[in-house]
């Protein structure tokens, strides 16, 4: 019997490389990770490759063993939501052409997001159901999911689509990092002596919202790759119940050992500018693998978030995946926590 292949694609981000780790640790899957520079985890082999150069496309199809799933957690973020559409359908219909090049592909695991509901243009129908309605407007995630679609039922193979909402995770190589920006937000307040504010308004602050941690997803990707339940079907993820901002910033502040402060809407953007210089100088004393703030986090995206896309009620129904099979349930406050002490063991905060 065919080993299964799994090709993880988007493997230096931060769920696509909790999806190829995870892979690895179960002991039964080859792992293949494709990315621009080739960098693989250990255990896994690297793919050197540009997912919008179909010649590549075409030569790394004649050389890479057969694939049996495709894991995609790429994303290419552009200007704006219009600009999105074309190169991130663009990147997965490579993927796809190049997992499927053997005749061997038998499931695609696609991480998308709860943009699919619209988030990012304001407030959403709570909760929110697989089943609801596209929306009006630019969404690279439908025509993804309809070139899935299309292409599944063509080439004999099936697809399923994870929604998380907001996720945590460490990834040296992702600047759009929710724990990095409240690592480096931390690391600051303390240095500096400052209370740890919410960087956001009000409505922020108090709306409620579902966090999905790498590790989740991860766990919920291996599991929809082999479960018959989950061919052809959509399911949002959540690490367990909702919460909201104002009940967990206390237990962040006390991880920094600083005071936890009301909101305060800062511009988030303008942290290299403000703090590049005192940020390089606790790295040096540290000796901090990242000695730029601006390179650490996409500041710009960190706005997006707090004023945002935090600033509506963000609440997914979790019911069809857990009736398919899936039933894991995490701590949410505790894995954050977790999650800053690898900042720590990477060296990203001191």
């Amino acid at each position: 019997m065919l080993r299964k292949h799994a090709l993880v694609v988007g493997a230096t981000g931060v769920v696509g490389s909790a999806i190829a780790r995870r892979l690895v640790d179960t002991g039964s899957w080859d792992v293949t990770c494709a990315t621009r520079s080739g960098d693989a985890i250990d255990g896994a082999a690297g793919l050197s490759i540009d997912l919008l150069d179909a010649a590549a496309i075409e030569s790394a199809g004649a050389k890479t063993a057969p694939v049996t799933h495709l894991f995609y957690a790429a994303y290419q973020s552009k200007p704006s939501r219009s600009e999105e559409v074309e190169p991130n359908v663009a990147m997965l219909r490579n993927s796809v052409a190049l997992a499927q090049r053997h005749g061997r592909l038998r499931r695609v695991v696609i991480v998308s997001g709860a943009k699919y509901y619209g988030v990012q243009w304001g407030a959403i129908k709570t909760p929110a159901r697989e089943s609801d309605a596209r929306h009006l407007g630019p969404n690279f995630y439908y025509g993804q999911l309809d070139h899935l679609a299309a292409q599944s039922a063509a080439g004999g193979w099936t697809w399923t689509n994870l929604m998380p909402a907001t996720v945590t995770g460490v990834s040296v190589r992702a600047p759009m990092n929710l724990v990095a920006v409240l690592g480096a937000l931390g690391t600051l307040s303390r240095e500096l002596g400052f209370p740890l504010r919410f960087p956001g308004p009000a409505a922020s602050w108090n709306s409620l919202h579902h966090l999905a941690d790498a590790s989740q997803v991860a766990h919920a990707a291996i599991w929809a790759a082999d479960s018959d339940a989950a061919a052809d079907h959509s399911f949002n993820v959540a690490n367990g119940d909702p919460g909201r901002w104002k009940h967990v910033w206390p237990h962040i502040a006390g991880y920094f050992d600083v005071d936890a402060g009301e909101p305060l809407t800062i511009p988030l953007s303008q942290i290299p500018d403000a703090f590049g210089d005192a940020w390089r100088d606790l790295a040096h004393r540290y000796r901090l693998c990242q000695p730029d703030i601006g390179a650490l986090v996409d500041w710009r995206w960190a706005d997006y978030m707090f004023n945002t896309a935090f600033a509506h009620d963000v609440v997914l129904e979790t019911g069809k995946i857990r009736r398919a099979g899936f039933h894991a349930c995490i701590d949410s406050e505790l894995t954050l926590m977790g999650r800053f002490d690898e900042l720590r063991a990477l060296r990203l905060i001191p």
